[in-house]
């Protein structure tokens, strides 16, 4: 018994030393216990921003896409895209664009994606954001295409929930998110020539820190 009692109170205390470890990780200058795992509350500016009730063009390639910056360097955390339509799959390839689309259609009133801080004391968004409703010139003759997925697109009728397809880039180990240097470069979602009759959602999150 004293030896369970022993063990308990061990572990109890080692539980304890960690915890006490992990006070006010994520501010500065504050290192853990080697081996000690601490959850964190990241502070690096994080900014989303979403387009909403978006209508895709005929034959539609690059449909909304993340610029950018030429002051910092930007990290894109998630991308997300749901929709409703005519209960068909469409294809999503997401590419990064060595140089920016140009003309096209934007989009108006809520299908504008427009950056918003998620800590009302970050400084104002770098990145820029856009959304088509006709399709842009896509200006980069050799993009390269770092995920795709499939997007069941429910009737717009039916009561089922908005399918959705996420593209997770923060939670990762050993490996890098999609970074954009300087203001030619963009991460697009495109729907591959598809013409979809559609009302889609497409959500961008990213981070930005000082080169």
């Amino acid at each position: 018994m004293k030896k369970l009692l022993l063990a308990l109170g061990l572990l109890f205390g080692l539980g304890a030393n960690a915890s006490a470890q992990c006070i006010a990780v994520g501010g500065v200058n504050t290192v853990p216990q080697i081996g000690v795992s601490c959850a964190s509350e990241s502070n690096v500016p994080t900014y989303a921003a979403t387009s909403i009730g978006l209508i895709p063009g005929a034959a539609a390639t690059d449909i909304a896409c993340i610029s950018g910056s030429a002051s910092r360097v930007v990290r894109v955390q998630y991308i997300r895209v749901a929709g409703t339509g005519t209960a068909i799959t469409v294809p999503l390839l997401i590419k990064k664009n060595a140089s920016v689309d140009t003309g096209g259609t934007l989009a108006l009133t809520t299908a504008i994606p427009v950056p918003y801080a998620m800590d009302s004391t970050n400084p104002a968004a770098t990145a820029t954001t856009q959304a088509w409703t006709a399709n842009p010139t896509i200006t980069d003759s050799a993009p390269g295409i770092i995920d795709a997925a499939a997007l069941f697109l429910a009737a717009t009728t039916t009561s089922t929930a908005m399918p959705f397809v996420q593209f997770d880039y923060a939670e990762r180990n050993y490996s890098q998110a999609p970074i954009l240097r300087g203001i030619a470069q963009q991460v697009c979602v495109n729907l591959n020539g598809t013409s979809p009759t559609a009302l889609l959602t497409v959500s961008f999150k990213w981070t930005e820190q000082q080169n």
